[in-house]
């Protein structure tokens, strides 16, 4: 091998390498030899030799935490620091490093509602609901069916307690009916109002918070008595009589809402028959359905239609009704065919027949389907059949649920079918109203014109009432009014700024107006009520006068209507055997003191005295009650123009009219 031209150091690089890599070595067993070895027990490195007792102590030591027969040693008191201060002073700083936190929901409904800038929180107008106008009230006469008694008393313990535990057979009412007038445009005119003068400025309520609509959750009546010295009791808040669905009496709910009650009544009164249903109340179901619409009372008044109380107050009172009752069934029918749309439709018997046959024929499929997609399994089961974990648990659920979709679905058919045959019934009823009231007189066949009603949110006004079941047949009675409308700040308080939130604006769901003026009195006609219509002094069989009397009596729901002559010392009133539908007991508990000359020369109720024979003078009479002292004079002029006398022949007549045009029908 020749090395020439290599030096020495490269000729022993390799040497050298082998060399110190041998030195390594023998250092590191150098030190392993030297060293003691070490091993982690716990927090400290404890020598091989030592592990094996270090780890019997550690033991030791647990178990004896373990018998509990160790000490505990605690640290001496002054060196425990408390929390006690340290917490206190930490409660006392302010978590936020500002002092108060921006409220940015006002701002942004601001921009929302374009006031013209989002810098500062909105002062929005806070409407006043205007006071509602009392009209008058009105009084009818019927009989409650057995339902409608029943409806009556669940409404008032009053009346629960005049009716008696059980109820059987129809209930002769008398009845009141305080009309008010609203005016809508005013309402709508506050819900959309602003106030630029005030400071701050207040900006209208956004239309969204109540759909741009009035919406009127309850007219409150309230009833006062009027006392035997003159005086009036205190006022009572009459309950709400009426024959509605329960989901729209609302007053129950008003005290304590809830936060769904805004959206029924976006929902529910939002329907123009529901709005008019809490407005202007349908009452129970009576036998002779005497009530008549304020509405067309007060047209009739106005036209001077029921001027006389002759036989054609009668008829136009017949009418009356009879339109009464076609607007109310037509208000259910209306009501009938909404719930019926949200259920799928009426009932026909013929299409579901078929529905139902196509839903078997499907099932049948899908069965078949199903068996011969599981007849190649062994045993008989398909792929994850009902074997152990083959999903046994998911088919009871898809089961389970199936029944509940059956039961729910038997439960919509049969509510279905039940709303169709009602909705049928009034169908009915409608078309035979149509026929007996014929066509309008203003019909014409303008079906335009027929077709342009006003909706309720373009009305201007409008006519509301309810029903007072609760009056003393005799007593004397004043209603005020009020109305309870919808607050469109209700659950909205994140959106109102400071001062108006804590005002709790919008913690009421309603806004009420003020009470009305009292309303005209009105006394309640008993059962039985007599009117003098004539009186002579010096007639009669013995000479002592005779006096003629128009004598109303409640039967069967029914004013019947009788006319008798009375002298000096008899009862006023008497059975009158030939009565229509049997005989009818016109007893009253008054009679006949005396009959005397009426020498101011006012009269009988015909005007007739220059007419008269000279021994037929016209009088006066007094008369005498058998359960009330003192004595009561009559005269017929006053007696015949009594509004009362006026209002019970119309109704009398109105049913005799109902009674011919029963029988004339069969």
């Amino acid at each position: 091998m020749k090395v020439k031209g290599i030096n020495v150091f490269e000729q022993h690089l390799e040497k050298m390498v082998l060399g110190g890599a041998v030195l390594i070595a023998l250092g590191i067993v150098g030190w392993h030899v030297v060293s003691t070895p070490k091993a982690k027990v716990g927090p400290n490195e404890v020598a091989f030799p030592e592990v094996d007792a270090a780890l019997d102590r550690k033991a030791k030591q647990i178990a004896t935490k373990l018998e509990g027969t160790g000490s505990i040693e605690l640290p001496a008191e002054d060196q425990i620091k408390l929390a006690e201060s340290s917490f206190e002073e930490r409660r006392g700083k302010p978590v936020s490093p500002v002092g108060s936190l921006a409220r940015t929901s006002p701002s942004f409904n601001a921009m929302l509602v374009k006031t013209g800038g989002a810098k500062a929180d909105v002062w929005y107008y806070e409407p006043k609901v205007p006071a509602l106008r009392m009209e008058g009230v009105q009084e009818t006469a019927d009989a409650l069916t057995v339902e409608g008694a029943k409806e009556a008393a669940k409404a008032s313990p009053a009346i629960a307690a005049r009716f008696g535990s059980e109820i059987t057979q129809p209930k002769d009412v008398v009845w009141t009916t305080p009309v008010a007038r609203i005016d809508l445009k005013k309402l709508r005119a506050e819900l959309s109002a602003t106030d630029a003068a005030a400071n701050p400025p207040r900006s209208a309520i956004p239309g969204i918070w109540y759909q741009d609509r009035a919406y009127v959750l309850d007219i409150v009546f309230e009833r006062r008595e009027k006392r035997a010295d003159g005086s009036w009791g205190e006022a009572v808040e009459v309950p709400v009589f009426a024959s509605r669905d329960a989901e729209l009496n609302f007053r129950g709910r008003i005290p304590n809402p809830d936060a769904m009650i805004r959206d029924e009544v976006f929902q529910l009164l939002g329907i123009d028959d529901n709005q008019e249903e809490v407005l202007q109340p349908t009452f129970y179901e009576t036998v002779n359905q005497a009530f008549v619409s304020p509405e067309l009372l007060m047209a009739a008044a106005a036209a001077g239609g029921d001027a006389e109380p002759g036989e054609d107050a009668g008829l136009v009172r017949r009418r009356m009704q009879l339109q009464t009752q076609l607007t109310e069934k037509k208000r259910r029918a209306d009501s009938l065919r909404a719930d019926l749309n949200k259920l799928g439709g009426p009932w026909d018997d013929e299409k579901e027949r078929k529905t139902e046959q196509e839903r078997k024929d499907e099932e049948r499929r899908r069965k078949e389907e199903e068996r011969k997609s599981g007849s190649g399994a062994p045993g008989g089961r398909g792929p994850g059949g009902g074997g152990p974990g083959g999903g046994g648990s998911m088919s009871g659920k898809a089961n389970a649920n199936a029944d509940d979709d059956a039961k729910e679905a038997k439960r919509k058919a049969t509510e279905r079918r039940t709303k169709t045959a009602q909705l049928r019934r009034v169908e009915a009823d409608i078309a035979k109203l149509e026929a007996e009231l014929g066509p309008a007189p203003d019909a014409g066949g303008n079906k335009a014109a027929a077709a342009a009603v006003p909706t309720l949110a373009s009305k201007d006004e409008l006519l509301v009432w309810g029903h007072d079941l609760e009056v003393e047949p005799g007593s004397t009675y004043q209603y005020r009014s009020r109305i309870r409308a919808y607050n469109p700040f209700f659950a909205r308080g994140n959106l109102l700024v400071d001062g108006q939130r804590d005002k709790g604006l919008a913690a009421a769901c309603v806004l009420e107006s003020p009470a009305s003026d009292w309303s005209q009195e009105i006394r309640v006609s008993p059962s039985v009520r007599f009117f003098l219509t004539r009186a002579n002094a010096g007639d009669g069989a013995l000479g002592l006068g005779s006096a003629q009397f128009e004598i109303f009596r409640l039967v069967d729901g029914k004013w019947r209507r009788a006319e008798m002559s009375v002298q000096p010392g008899e009862r006023i009133g008497r059975m009158d055997d030939r009565a229509a539908g049997g005989p009818i007991d016109f007893t009253t508990e008054h009679y006949l003191v005396d009959v005397l000359e009426d020498i101011a020369g006012r009269g009988d109720a015909r005007g007739e005295l220059q007419q008269q024979a000279r021994d037929r003078r016209p009088g006066i009479v007094v008369i005498a009650s058998s359960s009330r002292p003192g004595h009561e004079i009559r005269i017929p002029a006053v007696d015949s123009d009594d509004p009362d006398r006026a209002k019970l022949r119309a109704q009398a007549a109105a049913s005799s009219a109902s009674a011919a045009g029963a029988g004339g029908t069969k």
